[in-house]
């Protein structure tokens, strides 16, 4: 009797029956970004990237800037009320149906914009989009259940890690107000923000003007569809202005380390390869070791600094009408004075040469294609494109637009930093940093 071991198993043959052909699960990397505005002024961007998972984003301007002395933190609260109860739809019901189908909602914000994005398999999506939109939308904001959101304000507040609280403290000594509003509620607004409130903020600021409807792995006739149903107010509404002026704002909080953030005025996203130079730069400057499980940092901080026992990275927060660019150091406490002097030194007298630059640019493109690989940050880059200047580019368009800076513009961005007036925020054990009139 002949034998079989030597045929080929059923499984392998189905293996080599063409599937290598299919598109990858996270979808094609090269795609076609579309984008329009509906006559009402909503921004919708639709890019079908073939992907088997679909992703559509509600995205609004109706970040922490624009909270007052009366409701800080109201975005903070506004986010973790993601998913209560709406007009038409009970928590219940919502959860139930966008679980049931095996799709996920989650809520993000800023310090510019809120975003609801809806992820999932394509016929789960659209299984699910009317519950989407009514969190988005319309929500009621239930005093109880408001209230239930208490304690994970407190461990929201609690379990920030330091280096989180020191960009925060850094945009507060930059700006003050408006973007220099924290992301995170403060102790003594907990519990006092009421639902009339948030209704309040909601209708000021989720309005069409000051929105934009992004999918990703789904085509533009859904994607406009979504934004047509949304139910918002009219108008732009007021972004409130925001300058950068500049200071220093310490906390002590005891610990082994130190976290110290220094930073000037960097580019918006208004001036695009202003925003691109400065984003060469961080790189050239340092984002930390860009080999796995390597410790050491090539970039130019960490040849300033030498052999101190530190971690640094460069810091480049992009705004619509302003920007913040800088350099986060964590240092031991003992070792704080001489690593934060070097750092401040090196931000009043950055130089960048050729070889930086080609470094800087490299590294760039490469964060921006293995960043559109993911969907979860191509879509949230996508809509926040979308939301502040009105259009979109995929990142494969990104990464060649980097090709067009030079080194001469990317000196011009660090000349900005360097002849402008510095912030500088710190926390943790603030026993060895110098204070900024000390630098």
């Amino acid at each position: 009797m002949a034998t079989n071991l030597t045929k080929a198993p059923l499984l392998r043959k189905a293996a080599t029956r063409g599937y290598s052909k299919l598109a990858p699960v996270s979808g094609i990397p090269n795609y076609e970004v579309k984008t329009s505005t509906l006559p009402n002024k909503t921004v919708v961007v639709a890019a079908d990237n073939d992907s088997q998972i679909a992703r559509v984003s509600i995205i609004l301007r109706a970040g922490s800037r624009n909270e007052t002395a009366e409701n800080l933190g109201i975005t903070h609260l506004l986010r973790n009320c993601a998913g209560l109860s709406t007009k038409n739809a009970s928590q219940f019901i919502i959860t139930r149906n966008i679980q049931q189908v095996g799709a996920s909602l989650t809520a993000t914000s800023d310090r510019e914009t809120i975003s609801y994005t809806l992820e999932g398999t394509r016929s789960a999506v659209e299984k699910v989009i009317p519950y989407f939109t009514e969190v988005a939308t319309q929500q009621v904001f239930k005093p109880w259940e408001v209230a239930e959101n208490t304690g994970r304000l407190h461990l929201d507040i609690a379990t920030r890690p330091l280096q989180v609280r020191a960009i925060d403290l850094l945009h507060k000594a930059a700006f003050r107000t408006g973007l220099g509003n924290s992301m995170f509620i403060p102790k003594f607004h907990i519990g006092k923000i009421s639902s009339e409130s948030l209704q309040h903020y909601v209708c000021e600021n989720f309005t069409s003007g000051r929105a934009a409807v992004v999918g990703l792995g789904m085509d533009e006739a859904e994607v406009t569809k979504i934004a047509q149903s949304l139910h918002l107010g009219s108008g732009e509404g007021q972004t409130r202005p925001s300058p950068y002026k500049g200071g220093e704002v310490r906390s002590d909080k005891g610990g082994d380390l130190a976290f110290v953030a220094i930073a000037g005025e960097g580019a918006s996203l208004a001036n695009a390869k202003e925003a691109l130079a400065f984003a060469v730069l961080q790189r050239a400057i340092g984002t930390g070791p860009q080999v796995k499980w390597s410790a050491r940092d090539n970039g130019l901080l960490s040849k300033v600094v030498g052999n101190a026992e530190f971690a640094s990275s460069a810091i480049n927060a992009n705004y619509s009408d302003t920007g913040l660019f800088g350099v986060l150091v964590a240092v031991p406490a003992k070792n704080a004075s001489s690593v934060v002097q070097s750092t401040y030194k090196f931000m009043k007298c950055i130089n960048v040469s050729e070889e930086d630059v080609s470094r800087g640019k490299n590294q760039l493109k490469t964060a921006l294609l293995l960043e559109g690989e993911n969907g979860a940050n191509a879509i949230e880059n996508l809509a926040t494109q979308a939301v502040l200047t009105g259009t979109a580019h995929s990142a494969t368009s990104l990464a060649a637009l980097v090709d067009s800076i030079s080194a001469s513009d990317v000196q011009q961005a660090a000349n900005k930093v360097r002849s402008g007036k510095l912030s500088v925020a710190s926390v943790g054990n603030l026993t060895g940093v110098p204070y900024m009139d000390e630098l």
